[in-house]
């Protein structure tokens, strides 16, 4: 797949397609076929690539392999924009119904649910995930056969539950657990109902529990329930753990993640609860990093919030003998009053504030 990708990174598209097509597993091949397709976006090269994508499906014989390769393309479809991919997800969901070999038919539910969680359809996937296991359980074949398959399943969904950074996770966590469970893989079972319990507190503590496991020196599991945040929690998240890595001189790290935090607040016009990022802004503020709690102010909607945190950093400034720095963010204060107390004080070099 390396050596398709920088074809297409040069812009040679006939050549990926070329080394695509020459690749023997033909569902490999579809694969392939599927990346090309989501790295183009002219109209006739998506064409071409989906024509070579249904001839391979019209050479698949058994009904697993055509109902997977027509699942591959529903997502394929789907993520780039293309209304047809549900037609081929319900195309594949036909072939699966039509399968007569018990685990073989739950092998092909699991797959349509597979490339759905994938697509973002996630309660379709969840629902059909929970098809392939009843499938399953309810199957004549040897047990060996049905434990091997379920374990396969749980992995399955395991790695859907990954991709996944929304609370929808944790249901797709707790039926993997299950699964481990009922196959007697009982501490991945546990582990795995842990993790659906950290999604759990995650959403009813939002950004404070990061701060208590920063607390508690616990990142791993910082880290891991800040994806399930809701937008305006992970901004606040994503400074926390900022200011904790400041803490613990990981200063390149800590400012790249002030970066990230300001970009998404930005770019996806996210307002998180304007007391909070103040609290983090003079928490930036007291350990010296002036120019963090500025980012974390110009993020502050609430005009009043702001014109606090900017006249503490104007003083700070002041303070420190840096009086163009400190004038600058003076005349950037919304609030008259604070501003014109905060200007004076600084001609004046008293270290006062706005009461």
């Amino acid at each position: 797949m390396e050596d398709i990708s920088d074809l297409l990174q040069k812009g040679d598209f006939s050549s990926a397609l070329e080394l695509a097509l020459r690749i023997e597993d033909p569902f490999s091949r579809l694969e392939a076929l599927s990346y090309i397709y989501q790295y183009v976006e002219e109209s006739e090269y998506r064409e071409a690539v989906l024509g070579r994508m249904l001839e391979i499906i019209d050479s698949f014989e058994g009904l697993l392999e055509k109902a997977r390769a027509l699942a591959l393309i529903g997502y394929t479809l789907t993520i780039t924009g293309d209304k047809k991919g549900e037609y081929f997800f319900k195309k594949a969901h036909q072939v699966v119904r039509a399968i007569d070999y018990s685990l073989w038919k739950a092998e092909g539910y699991g797959y349509l649910a597979y490339y759905m969680a994938f697509a973002g359809k996630l309660s379709d996937a969840f629902y059909y995930y929970n098809i392939a296991y009843e499938t399953a359980q309810k199957s004549s074949e040897p047990y060996s056969k049905v434990l091997s398959f379920l374990y396969r399943l749980a992995q399955q969904i395991l790695e859907s539950a990954e991709k996944m950074h929304s609370f929808e996770a944790k249901e797709f966590y707790e039926l993997a657990a299950e699964i481990y469970e009922d196959i007697k893989r009982h501490l991945s079972a546990q582990e795995l109902k842990k993790k659906a319990s950290l999604i759990e507190m995650a959403l009813e503590k939002g950004s404070k529990l990061v701060s208590e496991f920063l607390e508690r020196r616990d990142v791993d599991n910082a880290v891991f329930v800040i994806k399930y945040l809701p937008d305006e929690e992970k901004v606040l998240a994503l400074l926390e753990i900022a200011y904790w890595l400041f803490l613990h001189d990981k200063r390149g790290l800590a400012k790249s993640i002030v970066e990230d935090a300001f970009r998404m607040a930005a770019e996806r016009k996210i307002k998180p609860n304007d007391e909070k990022l103040e609290e983090i802004a003079l928490k930036f503020l007291k350990i010296g990093q002036i120019e963090e709690a500025l980012t974390v102010g110009a993020i502050i909607s609430d005009e009043g919030i702001a014109s606090r945190v900017f006249e503490k950093i104007a003083l700070t400034y002041a303070k420190r003998g840096e009086k163009l720095k400190a004038i600058t963010v003076a005349e950037a204060i919304s609030d008259e009053n604070i501003k014109r107390d905060v200007l004076k004080a600084i001609e004046g070099g008293k270290d006062v504030g706005h009461e």
